[in-house]
């Protein structure tokens, strides 16, 4: 329940000289119910269309008063307050538009604030404050009804109430383990997860996670190492919601061996297979040296703040914006290629996301819209934007060569601007069961520093590869799937069926290097709740169709059986 949605406030009876002095010489609006006379005036924000079907609809006149009551409150209208009053067959009903004069109820009363002396209550001006309450709501375990105390000698004035109820399951503290052999982009398919997450009682809530590879247990991608940590910590404010996050990820690699100083094509040597799956190696040529073996150790740091504002909101619909800081230090050290990669820059992103809840007959549409825009702040600096010298020596070390790599570390800089939309759908189809559609796109001016681009592949994405079957400076996904809740043996299952289309490319290239590859699968997926808080998600899927590729052998590599996670939440 969060923070229940107040209801409207109750009729109040006054005296008929009462009524009168408030109704003036103002317009009134007459009705017959039972055999009674109603004259209703005053701020009852209703058409004289609307108050002929309540009339037309109320068997007495205590129901027209509660009808048009509601009727104010479902347009919108919160703190319309009816008076009436009787004389005889006549009943006079005059509606005042009343305001909040002040709060009970606690530190959640701290988020409405701004609604005090409202002239015009409106249902979205208090969902809107309601929406970062109802976080704080939930993180500290506490549901609230409302209610209102009106001043009896001024009925215009009330006084809104929080009573809080604490829930009998409410945890502050969850204990997260998982497994599963999603892969990673980088090295490895066996991963396990330990995550942390803590909610405190001023509504913030603190996470962090460790995350690493089980490479002994294969399909490692010649990944020796990997681990990842994440901290983030966030709070609700009656303006956002605001946070904090770190990260640090360090992972190695054996990459084999190099054995001459020839150009060689795309896919016939295992060092730049093994570095195009990062996104460092040119798909159509590389340059190995003297016969060594080669590993690869990389580090990529993060921090960054975020927040997030409610702009509008209903109870069918809310728009926010958000907006986010990244500072991003991540390098690769190639063996006797030295430091292959030092991209230290920061990024800004703002955007704007729509959700909305649409009745069609019995069902209810639900989608949602997003649109951001992300820049560099910092200017290239490390191994960014670099390629000049880069296509100098290149062609230096290279006199036979007529044209030099594209996409290669040195060619991509901080000085970029990407757009990036989304759209998401749900529309129930039967009981349990739902049609789904999911898009999303990143579109680039430059060629983007490795943790800004486009990938896509496993579980979420392209579910028949490892995640970097795809990747580039730009790119678009979607998937259309069908979902059905059903019980098997006591156990809740969610089979889901879909198709998936993902395409990448990189920007300013030509030729091959800037060739678009793109991705038809199909495939299943369970979902199971198997009790005791513990969460298994399965993957199935096969390549329809592809296009693009420089070699079969490249996809092949990135080919996966299946996918599998379990999740257990203490």
């Amino acid at each position: 329940m969060a923070i229940d949605f107040p209801s409207a406030l109750p009729p109040q009876q006054a005296s008929v000289a009462q009524i009168a002095e408030w109704a003036g010489t103002g317009s009134v609006y007459q009705g017959l119910v039972n055999g009674y006379q109603v004259r209703v005036s005053g701020a009852h924000q209703l058409s004289r269309d609307e108050l002929d079907k309540i009339f037309k609809s109320a068997k007495t006149p205590s129901q027209a008063i509660f009808l048009m009551s509601s009727a104010a409150l479902r347009k919108g209208h919160m703190l319309v307050s009816m008076q009436y009053a009787p004389e005889g067959n006549v009943i006079y009903v005059h509606a005042l538009q009343a305001r909040v004069t002040g709060f009970k109820g606690g530190e959640i009363s701290t988020f409405f604030a701004d609604l005090k002396d409202d002239p015009n209550l409106t249902r979205g001006e208090f969902d809107r404050a309601r929406v970062m309450a109802n976080v704080r709501s939930e993180r500290t375990g506490v549901d609230y009804s409302v209610s209102y105390v009106v001043d009896e000698n001024a009925p215009e004035r009330v006084v809104m109430v929080f009573s809080g109820e604490p829930r009998e399951d409410y945890d502050a503290t969850d204990l997260v383990l998982k497994f599963g052999n999603q892969g990673s982009r980088y090295v490895g398919r066996y991963f396990g997860d330990v995550g942390l997450s803590h909610n405190f009682k001023d509504g913030s809530r603190a996470t962090g996670s460790l995350e690493t590879a089980f490479t002994d247990l294969g399909e490692s991608r010649g990944g020796e190492d990997y681990y990842r940590i994440q901290l983030a910590a966030d709070r609700p404010f009656t303006q956002g919601l605001y946070g904090i996050s770190a990260g640090h990820t360090e992972y190695s690699q054996d990459l084999g061996s190099t054995t001459s100083s020839t150009t060689t094509a795309s896919g016939s040597d295992p060092i730049c297979d093994a570095l195009g799956m990062l996104g460092l190696c040119s798909p159509s040529s590389t340059t190995t040296t003297s016969t060594q073996k080669v590993g690869l150790d990389a580090k990529i740091n993060t921090l960054g703040i975020s927040g997030e504002q409610v702009l509008a909101s209903d109870l069918s619909s809310r728009l926010n914006v958000f907006e986010r800081i990244d500072y991003i230090d991540s390098q690769i050290d190639v063996g006797v290629f030295g430091n292959l990669q030092d991209e230290k820059y920061a990024t800004l992103e703002v955007g704007a996301k729509y959700f909305a809840a649409d009745l069609r007959g019995p069902k209810s549409l639900r989608w949602s819209a997003q649109l951001s825009v992300k820049t560099g702040l910092t200017g290239d600096s490390g191994s960014l934007g670099t390629y000049p010298g880069y296509r100098t020596q290149y062609l230096s070390n290279n006199p036979g060569a007529t044209s030099t790599p594209q996409v290669v570390p040195a060619a991509r800089t901080a000085e970029f601007v990407s757009v990036l939309p989304r759209f998401t759908a749900k529309l129930p189809l039967a009981d349990s069961g739902n049609l789904r559609l999911n898009a999303m796109a990143q579109f680039a001016n430059e060629q983007l520093p490795q943790q800004q681009q486009w990938v896509l592949g496993g579980m979420g994405s392209i579910s028949a590869y490892l995640p970097g079957v795809l990747s580039g400076d730009s790119g678009y996904y979607g998937k259309l799937d069908y979902a059905k809740t059903i019980t098997v043996l006591g156990i809740e299952v969610e089979p889901e069926i879909f198709v998936e289309y993902g395409a990448a490319w990189f920007e300013n290239a030509s030729g091959l290097e800037g060739e678009t590859r793109s991705i038809v699968d199909a495939g299943v997926k369970f979902s199971a709740d198997l009790g005791w808080d513990v969460q298994l998600d399965t993957v199935f899927a096969r390549s329809l169709a592809d296009d693009g590729f420089a070699s079969s052998s490249a996809l092949n590599a990135f080919e996966a059986d299946f996918f599998f996670t379990v999740k257990k939440i203490f």
